[in-house]
């Protein structure tokens, strides 16, 4: 029997001149009908809605999770800031503590901030120089009766904050550190970064400054009596009415240094070195002298005791 007009593929109804085609597509299928115009209607099958919805899906999973992530990251800055707060009232509260151990302890812990938080970096740094001057001026050893008193040298904890200082990241500075008056006889510097320092009328007698860096530093009226200068940078350096009576200033770098009224008597000057206005050297020990006294008079001094 002949096929009834109108009676398309499966009984479906359409037009004689349209063929239904049934085509397969990424992601589902497609309901395709040609006509002799080309293609008339295409429409998605279920399976193809159904995967368009699983990547709408996907997105918004991956949307939140990355949401979730940026307030977890705040969350753990926020936390972080908070424990460095915390550690930074610690180790304050520490420096006034009357056991040497504790406020040693305190002085650590400041490191640690600092090294951990450019931001706490210059209040650190601004702390602990004021508790090198305040407390560097009491006397130490403790004088002993009966016994004959032995040359002054810092604290064990004023030398733990001069370490502190003297290897800090100088990079993070904001302003000089202030040293100014601060009694650092004997102390051991060696190696330490005083770039721009304030030292005007500190007491570093017989302080070790081995390899220092002190350019620009101010140490107008400090005495640098007996002072361990051996390859120290004094570059720019504002020695101003200074006492450097015997210091060892070998290899220095001396260059726009300045030294006006300065006492260099018996300072061992660098082989290469300008010597100031009013001096020359020994020609037996190499030390300054004044440029009015003879040499045979002059006397040679140990420049480092």
């Amino acid at each position: 029997m002949p096929e009834l007009p109108g009676k398309g593929l499966r009984g479906r109804a359409c037009s004689p001149n349209v063929v239904p085609v049934r085509k397969r597509w990424a992601g589902g299928q497609l309901d395709v009908r040609r006509t002799p115009d080309g293609i008339a209607a295409a429409g998605l099958t279920a399976a193809a809605r159904d995967a368009a919805r699983g990547r709408l899906l996907a997105l918004a999973a991956g949307l939140l999770a990355a949401s979730g992530l940026v307030i977890t990251a705040r969350n753990r800055a926020r936390s972080r800031a908070g424990q460095l707060a915390d550690r930074y009232a610690l180790a304050l509260a520490q420096l006034s503590a009357d056991e040497l151990n504790v406020r040693i302890g305190g002085i650590r812990a400041l490191e640690r901030v600092a090294r951990d938080s450019p931001g706490h970096h210059p209040a650190v740094m601004e702390m602990l120089a004021a508790f090198i001057r305040e407390r560097s001026r009491q006397p130490w050893p403790p004088p002993e009766a009966g016994r004959q008193a032995r040359p002054r040298s810092p604290q064990p904890d004023v030398q733990a904050a001069i370490a502190v200082v003297g290897h800090r990241l100088a990079g993070r500075d904001l302003e000089p550190i202030d040293l100014a008056g601060a009694d650092l006889a004997g102390a051991d510097l060696a190696g330490a970064d005083l770039t721009g320092a304030v030292l005007a009328g500190a007491v570093l007698a017989r302080a070790d400054l081995l390899a220092a860096t002190l350019v620009r530093a101010d140490l107008s009226g400090a005495d640098l009596g007996g002072a361990r200068l051996t390859g120290a940078n004094l570059d720019g350096a504002d020695l101003t009415g200074a006492d450097l009576a015997d210091a060892d200033l070998a290899d220095a770098d001396l260059a726009s240094a300045v030294f006006t009224r300065a006492e260099l008597t018996g300072a061992l000057w660098p082989a290469d070195g300008p010597i100031p206005a009013g001096w020359r050297r020994h020609t037996g020990s190499g030390q300054l002298i004044a440029a009015s006294t003879g040499a045979d008079r002059a006397q040679a001094h140990q420049p480092y005791r």
